[in-house]
């Protein structure tokens, strides 16, 4: 539900303008608006002040470039650095200067690494060829490297055309490549490179610290260096993150302090000042008013401020939103916040999400070894949390906060809770493996438990389940509609209250004309709300002026059947994670005993590599489906998306857990 808001005015002293602020930040529930007027400026930022601004910002940067290089993430759970500015200056800049230092070196040993890989073998096939000629003082040694397939000939005619018999041109295959020199009089090497560049080719680089060796030299420098890089970088990584293990609180804290003191006075410019008085405008919590009056009773003798409602027909497109719901939903409220936040005279439909996506999540995956899977992936999952460690997820370049992993956590628990029972009553278990031990039974498989619903037996359960998930989408596309005309009616919007009103009428009309033919009963008692729905449908049609209504009728009704795809994925699914356990039980009836250890043995590879498949691949698409069905079927019944709310961002420290 949204949380009921009131507005918070302040004024007071000037020079109690911080320590105020100071208060409502530790508070952490005020959010603090801009206050302009014609009569009163805005606060204005003494010298001192924004001296201080800037260094608590490079401080801020600073440490947050530390903790990049150190592969750290800012904690809020540390407490904030309790020095001065000047002592967080001093720690925090040696800081960022070694781990840039250990950084560039680790780098630098990294791209020798990939230099030694890439070139040793060359070399090394180069100096066998050159036989140390390159030291000659009479002769000198051109070293190229050419692609496998390129073939010497045309270079081998161009060099004789140009040097007549005053060369010698070898190569030698060094893996996909090939190693060649060109041994010419140092009297000759220009026109030699001449040739190489007409074909194309480039001479092996001197540069860096092997400028000026030879062949030889190269080969044995590299060969050395290539056992001693692994060993300095092995010693490198070790001091990072030793270094990473003993300044992680220390840095965490300065940002933490840091980010706090820049945000007090970034919110100090957002109030408005006269010569001695200022005056601050904010939105509180009802729920939370308390915290703000322990400071307001703080000041009382030194200021004044008072709290007034909200007037919702006028300012609710300017009133902070803040959900407010039971620990079983909280966790849902992030599937609605990152699409929209809903405006203050809205609704918050969180409640729906928590209740449904996990009940038809478990009602397509409806498998008890799929849920195991499930239970692993959350605690393994959970350990991310316990360590206050980001997940990098490289193939999809995604990071995850611990933050963000224990919502995720926390949304996949009643799914999971789902999955069993849904799996329990289909008896299914990787498919019909549970079946076929007889632990499940069914028609003509008798077993320890009854499967209620064995989803496979689609003769015995199709028309149940589909009317299960139809069921589902005449109460949501109803539920939607509703909604929408006591949200217009409520806003006063008349035109789309009958325009709500009007696709209620007619959606449950149809649906009940539907039942009514489907089944051939005309009573009275359906007869009558079903004249009554038509008769709303019109009636709304008209006094909303949008004659086209009768037009679009057929699809609001027509989103109902979509939510047969709860049934159809998920029985597609169970007969795919079926595909293991038949393949062993078919070659155990086919090979007899033998076919029991070899179907056993093939079962649990097949069943492991498809299993494995299917949790992979269809995951997204259980995941997917369910929750589709709320943010486009439901979602748009009620106007979701067209009218957006201010999200509430409270004035807080950056560890405070409000």
């Amino acid at each position: 539900m949204i949380g009921r808001m009131e507005k918070l005015f302040m004024v007071g002293p000037k020079q109690l303008a911080p320590a105020i602020l100071l208060d409502l930040q530790r508070a952490g529930v005020v959010q603090v608006d801009p206050l302009r007027t014609d009569e009163i400026n805005g606060y204005r930022l003494r010298q001192d002040e924004e001296t201080r601004l800037r260094r608590w910002d490079a401080v801020a940067v600073s440490s947050d470039h530390a903790m990049k290089l150190l592969g750290l993430e800012a904690d809020s759970s540390v407490q904030p650095f309790a020095g001065t500015l000047e002592e967080a200056e001093a720690e925090v800049s040696p800081q960022e200067k070694r781990a840039a230092s250990l950084v560039a070196k680790r780098e630098r040993l990294q791209d020798e690494i990939g230099v030694i890989d890439q070139y040793l073998n060359i070399i090394e096939a180069l100096a066998e060829i050159g036989q140390g000629l390159d030291e000659s003082q009479w002769l000198a040694v051109l070293a190229f490297v050419l692609e496998r397939r390129a073939h010497p000939i045309p270079l081998e005619q161009e060099l004789a055309s140009a040097l007549r018999d005053r060369f010698l041109l070898a190569e030698k295959p060094v893996g996909g490549k090939m190693a060649a020199v060109i041994m010419v009089l140092k009297a000759d090497a220009e026109k030699a490179r001449g040739v190489l560049r007409q074909q194309g080719l480039a001479e092996l680089p001197h540069t860096g610290e092997y400028a000026g060796m030879s062949l030889k030299k190269m080969a044995s420098h590299l060969r050395e260096r290539s056992q001693l890089t692994p060993q300095e970088l092995a010693v490198s990584e070790e001091e990072l993150s030793r270094m990473a293990t003993e300044t992680a609180a220390g840095l965490q804290g300065i940002w933490n302090r840091a980010k706090d003191e820049s945000m007090r006075l970034h919110t100090l410019t957002e109030t408005a000042s006269g010569q001695y008085g200022f005056a601050l405008f904010g939105w509180v919590p009802v729920s939370l008013k308390s915290r703000v009056v322990e400071v307001t009773d703080r000041f009382e003798s030194q200021t004044l401020h008072t709290f007034e409602p909200v007037d919702e027909r006028h300012e609710a497109a300017r009133v902070p939103v803040m959900l407010e719901n039971p620990g079983w939903v909280k966790p849902f409220e992030s599937l609605i916040s990152f699409l929209n936040t809903p405006r203050y005279d809205g609704w918050d439909p969180t409640w729906v999400v928590a209740s449904f996506f996990p009940l038809w999540f478990g009602m397509i995956v409806g498998d008890i070894g799929y849920a195991m899977i499930f239970v692993a992936l959350s605690w393994y999952l959970s350990g991310y949390v316990r360590r206050n460690q980001t997940l990098m997820v490289d193939f999809f370049k995604i990071r995850l906060s611990p933050g963000a992993i224990k919502q995720m956590v926390r949304v996949m628990r009643p799914m999971i809770v789902w999955t069993v029972v849904w799996g329990l009553l289909y008896g299914e278990f990787f498919g019909d493996l549970f079946q076929r031990l007889g632990i499940f039974g069914n028609r003509g498989h008798p077993g320890l438990l009854p499967a209620l619903i064995p989803r496979i037996d689609t003769i015995a359960t199709a028309n149940g389940l589909i009317l299960a998930c139809i069921g589902f989408g005449v109460f949501q596309v109803l539920y939607g509609l509703y909604m929408k005309a006591s949200l217009k009616r409520h806003q006063g919007e008349k035109k789309h209250f009958w325009e709500a009103s009007g696709y209620f009428g007619g959606v449950a009309a149809l649906v009940l004309f539907a039942y009514a033919f489907m089944t051939g009963d005309f009573r009275l008692w359906l007869v009558i709300p079903t004249v009554g729905g038509a008769f709303l449908f019109f009636a709304g049609m008209a006094l909303a002026g949008m004659p086209l209504m009768i037009a679009e009728l057929p699809t609001q009704a027509g989103h109902i059947l979509s939510y047969i795809r709860i049934y159809a994925v998920g029985l597609a699914s169970a007969i795919l994670a079926g595909l293991a356990t038949d393949l062993g039980f078919s070659l155990y009836q086919w090979l007899g005993v033998v076919g029991l250890v070899l179907g056993l043995l093939t079962g649990l590879l097949m069943g492991l590599l498809i299993q494995t498949a299917l949790v992979i691949l269809l995951t997204a698409s259980h995941v997917l489906q369910p929750i589709r069905l709320i943010w486009v079927e439901f979602f748009t019944k009620f106007d979701f998306y067209s009218v957006s709310g201010r999200p509430y961002r409270p004035f807080k420290s950056v560890c405070s857990s409000s």
